[in-house]
């Protein structure tokens, strides 16, 4: 892969393709950490004024923030001998091909974390070749909470224990337990009870479901909130018949 020769060039990767592999290194970014916007809604109470609303589903739920733009100036690297025309094509089809939609974006300026982000630039092909003589801007949208890489490990308990959450934000974990019949997780002072598992059931509050492979089993979950892991110490156990907890914490923060 062209990266391994371009060791000390900032670069960026996303759909799992680094920019240097496009012939792209970064000679700029912009001044991302104060773009992100909190989503304030507010309701005019007669003889109190104006209020914010709490919209949250969960006390526990981080506030919500806008997404914002995370701008990358590039360079073609002039030794990767391909016409404009056919690089401009290359990276079209990489950023483009595999549909607008949430992916992971890291960058060398932050190698312990990463972000959720969509390609938000505009132009054609021709456009693009054009572009590639001198410097070219790639913009993302991006989730404004990152996720710090070893957040996306997977912590297997087969007892009670004690966790840590030193980010400072409630990280929304995908969460699997394996065991069967009636369940209660427990983490510190709230209770998620299952009933019927049969063998595993799997718990993401990303995505506001309960599964098993493919089978839905939101109406095994006789609690509503999804487990969350708030800021500081998570004291986790169990009730019944259970082999092992199995938590990928998703670690965040803005």
């Amino acid at each position: 892969m062209r990266s391994e020769y371009f060791e000390s060039a900032n670069s960026f990767t996303y759909n799992g393709i680094n920019s240097l592999d496009m012939g792209l290194f970064i000679t700029g970014q912009s001044a991302a950490d104060s773009a992100a916007e909190p989503e304030i809604e507010t309701v005019e109470v007669p003889a109190r004024g104006i209020l914010i609303q709490d919209n949250r589903i969960d006390t526990l739920d981080n506030q919500r923030f806008k997404d914002y733009e995370q701008k990358y100036t590039c360079c073609v690297d002039a030794t990767q001998g391909r016409s404009l025309e056919e690089l401009a094509h290359s990276i079209y089809m990489w950023l483009y091909a595999p549909g607008i939609e949430y992916s992971r974006l890291y960058d060398t300026y932050n190698t312990e974390r990463y972000r959720l982000a969509y390609i938000n630039s505009n132009a054609s092909v021709s456009e693009l070749a054009k572009r590639l003589l001198g410097e070219i801007e790639i913009t993302f949208m991006c989730k404004a909470y990152e996720r710090r890489l070893n957040g996306d490990k997977t912590i297997t308990l087969t007892k009670a224990a004690t966790i840590y959450n030193t980010e400072g934000f409630t990280a929304t974990p995908y969460i699997k337990i394996t065991g069967s019949g009636g369940i209660t997780l427990y983490i510190n002072n709230r209770a998620h009870t299952f009933k019927d598992v049969n063998e595993y059931i799997e718990i993401d509050g990303e995505i506001m479901n309960a599964y098993k492979g493919d089978l839905l089993q939101n109406s095994k979950m006789v609690t509503t909130l999804f487990p969350k892991l708030a800021a500081g110490a998570n004291n986790i156990s169990w009730a019944g018949n259970v082999t092992k907890v199995e938590i990928i914490p998703r670690w965040c923060r803005l």
